[in-house]
């Protein structure tokens, strides 16, 4: 009896889950899914270091961790030079408590860098004192407010693939999403927020009297963003290689500007460059590319992605749950939107037909980015959620379980809205 690829792949994530849950070691979980996997597909043993070496041994792999090195540097500079809790203030002097917790997160969720999470998760930390608050409220709504812009925000990688596969303008997408992402925001604020008590007169008349704000703070984000900005549309040559070096080169300006603002001590440079999470962090991403590694390899040329595409294809799955369903399933195994944007969209596109309707094609692709986002959300390799858990020494599969319903709203709000386009736009 053949195994279907897809079951081998959703086998391999449940090895993760199950090892995780029982080892609480995430690197070693992954390097137990990648051995199930890689055996079950047929690699030899020298097949599998051979493909894990690749995946390691890599100018994009290298730069990978470079990057969230350098997210965890700038994230724990402006914690020891005060700029974060200067950020902080600012944000809940001019809004309540619980809106600065959903602001937070979606401020940093502007920079589109891998662990992105890890930069805001610290900066939750402030609000312990807030009722109904915990680790596990502040892992959920730091995951869930971070990616509120991943359906618009023209500076994400994903949304710029998916696009550049479609034949869709970036402002179109811009335009389009920018509905999807508020749906986010009210539907984390509902699920996530909802139990926290709302500002009293007495808190409000506080903050008020208390309100300071301050550019300062948020000079690392605005330069990140503006570096990031002039790179991605002025000078596209320098991430044609390398994805994540725009990113590398907008971080490094951003956090020699803070040290030229707010100079720290060779001593404490030493002492958080030299942090064990740092390297804890390091291995975790290593171990992540390697699994990943595994599903776009080659067999028999052709890749796991397209054997797994063209079983659900051979299977006679109609058009609309095969534009549900291969996105979410390559977002839940890769864990990366540029991962599913790149296996998922091109057969979405193609069960539109030839020269489909702008109307069409701007929602369907819009529909199938937000199943494959989901997916992603609900991945046990979202580099974020796993940072996230990791720093707040959260529950990781409740923090998995606590997506489902909103992610299952979002796709019932993007299958209506859909339809919605379809009818608006000719």
């Amino acid at each position: 009896m053949i195994v279907p690829i897809i079951v081998k792949l959703l086998t391999s994530l449940a090895v993760i889950i199950l090892l995780n849950k029982l080892m609480k070691n995430l690197p070693v979980s992954l390097l137990g899914g990648s051995l199930v996997f890689a055996f079950w597909i047929g690699l030899s043993p020298l097949q599998f270091l051979t493909v894990a070496a690749d995946r390691v041994v890599t100018l994009s792999n290298l730069t990978l961790i470079i990057l969230v090195c350098l997210v965890l540097t700038l994230s724990g500079q402006m914690k020891k030079n005060g700029l974060v809790e200067e950020l902080v203030t600012s944000i809940r002097g001019t809004f309540s408590s619980k809106a600065s917790l959903a602001i937070l997160p979606a401020v940093i969720g502007l920079l589109p860098m891998p662990g992105g999470a890890l930069f805001s998760a610290p900066l939750l930390d402030n609000f312990d004192n807030l009722p109904g608050v915990n680790q596990e409220n502040k892992t959920r709504i730091n995951y869930w407010f971070r990616h509120v812009w991943e359906y618009a925000w023209p500076l994400y990688p994903g949304i710029i693939l998916a696009c550049d596969i479609a034949g869709i303008e970036l402002w179109m997408a811009f335009l389009v999403g920018l509905p999807v992402s508020f749906v986010a925001i009210l539907t984390g604020s509902f699920v996530f927020l909802s139990k926290i008590p709302k500002e009293t007169k007495e808190d409000k008349i506080k903050r008020n009297s208390n309100r300071h704000f301050s550019i300062i703070p948020f000079l690392p984000i605005i330069t990140v963003v503006i570096i990031f900005f002039i790179i991605q549309f002025f000078i596209p040559s320098i991430g044609n290689g390398n994805q994540y070096l725009p990113m590398v080169i907008s971080l490094t300006i951003s956090i020699v500007t803070v040290q030229i603002i707010r100079p720290l001590s060779g001593k404490s440079w030493k002492k958080l460059l030299l942090s064990k999470h740092m390297l804890n962090m390091a291995i975790l991403i290593v171990m992540v590319r390697i699994y990943g590694a595994f599903i776009e390899t080659d067999l028999n040329g052709i890749t796991v992605v397209q054997m797994m595409t063209d079983e659900m294809q051979s299977f006679g799955i109609p058009a609309l749950p095969l534009i549900i369903l291969l996105p979410f399933i390559s977002g839940m195994t890769m864990g990366i939107s540029v991962g599913f944007a790149g296996a998922s969209i091109p057969v979405v596109v193609a069960t539109l037909g030839n020269n489909p309707s702008l109307g069409l094609l701007l929602s369907t692709v819009m529909f199938a980015y937000t199943c494959g986002f989901m997916g992603t959300m609900l991945s046990p390799l979202h580099v974020c959620l796993i940072v996230t858990c990791d720093y707040y020494e959260s529950g990781f599969i409740k923090a998995l379980r606590s997506i489902i319903f909103p992610a299952v709203l979002m796709m019932g709000f993007a299958f209506s809205y859909m339809q919605l386009l379809q009818w608006i736009i000719p």
